[in-house]
């Protein structure tokens, strides 16, 4: 056990050293080890800290311009007369918005980074609820990329392309996406299957493009998940290990109904975070802040 612990503390260090990781003010592996105080569970929380990944900002930027490109293929295949050229001055771009649409949505995000590290123009870049009236008004068939960093349950995306109606026309957006011919892509870093999949079949008229798509092997709550190396008395008490942590510092387990959950939101249960911040899909005991818990990183949540 001691070799798996120094092992995993020496690729901590080290990714700090060459800022892969962020200094310790930002991911504090340390402080969230010193959490565990038996030789098993600082064994197991090992385990999961080695299998936690963590995306900067230049791994960022990178999955954006790629994902951002691999929608090109579809979009060519929509106009035949598609240049690389038409990313610039003939596509627009927006975001999908959160359950409870917000100013510090990861979307806002990365509509800025599409300005600040692609060099889209700003007057492409339309808010969501602007989306409607831009394309009812359009008298030809537009492009248009919805960028995120993650998508998890896939209800967001759901609920905004297929039930949200616009007050003034009575149309969801999939709905005038039809009528005027358009071409949408929803444009993510990261997918989790389940929701990628849900996008898949309840928003057919929807290209979805991701850099990496998680299936259950990323998740701790599966036996199946990479973290518990095909150990089943290791997953049985890696997820007791998470659970119990939860409970005792008051992360509830609800299932994943909550947004601060010890399986994560929608029992997601999986372990990553951007420099920018980390999806709710993440168990709350990474992140959860109090005088007797050291959190692994930094998130904001409602208590």
């Amino acid at each position: 056990m001691s070799g798996t612990m120094n092992k995993s503390k020496d690729k901590a260090t080290f990714f700090q050293q060459v800022h892969v990781w962020p200094l310790s003010s930002s991911i504090n592996y340390e402080g969230w080890l010193s959490n565990f105080q038996t030789t098993e569970d600082k064994h197991i929380a090992e385990c999961i800290l080695d299998f936690f990944t963590y995306f900067p900002s230049a791994m960022v930027d990178k999955m954006l311009r790629n994902t951002v490109g691999q929608a090109g293929y579809y979009l060519s295949q929509r106009f035949p007369n598609w240049r690389h050229s038409d990313f610039m001055n003939r596509c627009y771009y927006s975001f999908i918005p959160g359950e409870h649409p917000h100013p510090t949505d990861s979307g806002h995000i990365f509509v800025r980074k599409l300005r600040d590290v692609i060099g889209i123009s700003e007057d492409r870049i339309i808010d969501y609820a602007e989306l409607h009236t831009l394309l009812l008004n359009s008298k030809e068939p537009l492009p248009v990329l919805l960028v995120d960093d993650f998508i998890g349950t896939g209800n967001q995306c759901v609920k905004a392309w297929s039930v949200t109606m616009q007050a003034s026309s009575g149309k969801t957006l999939e709905m005038i996406s039809k009528q005027g011919g358009h071409a949408f892509a929803y444009v993510s870093l990261i997918a989790n299957k389940s929701g990628y999949q849900r996008i898949a079949n309840s928003c057919s008229a929807l290209q979805l493009c991701s850099a990496h798509v998680l299936g259950v092997e990323y998740n701790l709550f599966n036996k199946e998940c990479l973290c518990w190396q095909s150990d089943e008395d290791l997953y049985t008490k890696g997820t007791e290990l998470i659970l119990r942590k939860s409970k005792e510092i008051g992360v509830p387990d609800n299932a994943g109904a909550n947004e601060l959950d010890a399986r994560g939101f929608g029992m997601q249960g999986l372990a990553l975070a951007f420099e920018h911040g980390a999806p709710d899909a993440i168990p709350g005991f990474f992140y959860f802040c109090d005088h007797d818990w050291i959190p692994l990183i930094k998130k904001r949540y409602k208590r």
